[in-house]
């Protein structure tokens, strides 16, 4: 990895580094960085690259490849007998979208007959961020809403999300530093075939996890009719992971949008509560064929140790890179694919003979 420190005067390169660590996610506004190194306070250099307070813009890039362009947040200096590194910390760009509400000067808080674009640009324009629209998610994006209000006391991270999830548009950021409004990648070609028969890549584990308290049979969005006539709404969905003799009903009000956007959201309800059935990747190595490991990939994976008795498809939602001196590790950290794409969910396990 290199680490480049722009002091707003110039690019200052951090050549010699420990303990680094980024987590790379596609469903974020933002991706988190850390590294350490030995500070030396005689040195003007390490001075300027240092400065608290100063939010310097930080580039993380891998082999002459953009992966992150944030902010540094957040320094750790310890003084003992024996010599310790600072620890350094940051975000991509848009992660303080996730920090910050709504700034009072660009109030109202409710907008009547904008679209997601025009929303989301007038909420970002004082952070003098860009955005950026995915041409497959354009008409979703452009599309208006009748009206839609925030909160004061919520995060524009939030706000926005709300309102993308009703069009099952993500919200994510680039490499750049720029929002990202887009769709996951889902009937791309697999870039990795984990199979433990043909003994799968070395230095490899792998976890499988379940989160039953979190799902529910029947999830149900419900829209009240508003004042100036538009129509209620409601519309209910199955969760296949849930069989069909246990119930478990959750319902959920809609906030915004219109009636025709009901079934979207229960969708999206489910598709959020699907991240609870999770794979861990656990791999030595960030690079497969000469390239780095990324999110918004498609992997598959067969391995009857984690219950996982025929080929899937997973789909990758973040990894996080570790990486010293001695060693480099990735996580990877995946979800199906119908998280994504909105594709209807099918019961992994249906047709396994389990006698």
């Amino acid at each position: 990895m290199e680490l480049i420190i722009n002091d707003r005067i110039r690019n200052r390169k951090i050549a010699f580094f420990n303990d680094f660590t980024l987590a790379l996610k596609f469903d974020s506004v933002g991706s988190a960085f850390s590294f350490s190194f030995y500070f030396n306070p005689d040195n003007p250099e390490h001075k300027e690259v240092m400065c608290i307070g100063h939010y310097h813009l930080c580039t993380v890039t891998h082999n002459g490849e953009t992966l992150l362009t944030g902010f540094i947040l957040s320094q750790d200096f310890t003084s003992s007998p024996v010599r310790q590194m600072v620890s350094i910390s940051g975000y991509s760009l848009p992660g303080v979208l996730e920090d910050c509400e709504i700034p009072t000067k660009i109030y109202p808080l409710q907008s009547d007959g904008l679209s997601l674009r025009q929303i989301a640009q007038k909420l970002i324009q004082p952070f003098n961020l860009k955005l950026k629209v995915d041409s497959s998610v354009s008409s979703l994006v452009d599309a208006s809403f009748k009206t839609s209000t925030a909160s004061e006391s919520q995060n524009i991270k939030s706000y926005i999300s709300e309102l993308a999830s009703q069009k099952n548009v993500v919200i994510s950021h680039d490499e750049y530093g720029n929002l990202l409004f887009t769709k996951a990648k889902t009937n791309q070609k697999p870039i990795l075939d984990f199979n433990i028969a043909n003994g799968g890549i070395p230095g490899t584990t792998m976890k499988l996890s379940y989160n039953g308290q979190q799902m529910h049979s029947h999830i149900t969005v419900q829209k009240q009719a508003d004042a100036d006539g538009g129509n209620a709404g409601e519309y209910t969905i199955r969760n296949p992971f849930v069989i069909g003799t246990v119930y478990r009903p959750k319902t959920i009000s809609q906030s915004s949008g219109d009636d025709n956007d009901t079934e979207k959201a229960a969708k999206t309800a489910l598709a959020s509560e699907l991240k609870n059935i999770k794979l861990t990747i656990t791999t030595d190595r960030w690079v497969v064929d000469n390239k780095i490991l990324k999110p918004n990939n498609i992997i598959t994976v067969t391995n009857p140790e984690i219950y996982l008795f025929k080929k899937s498809n997973w789909f990758i939602e973040s990894i996080d890179y570790k990486g010293d001196q001695n060693i480099n590790t990735a996580v990877l950290n995946c979800v199906l694919p119908c998280v994504y794409d909105g594709s209807t969910p099918d019961y992994l396990w249906k047709g396994i003979n389990l006698h």
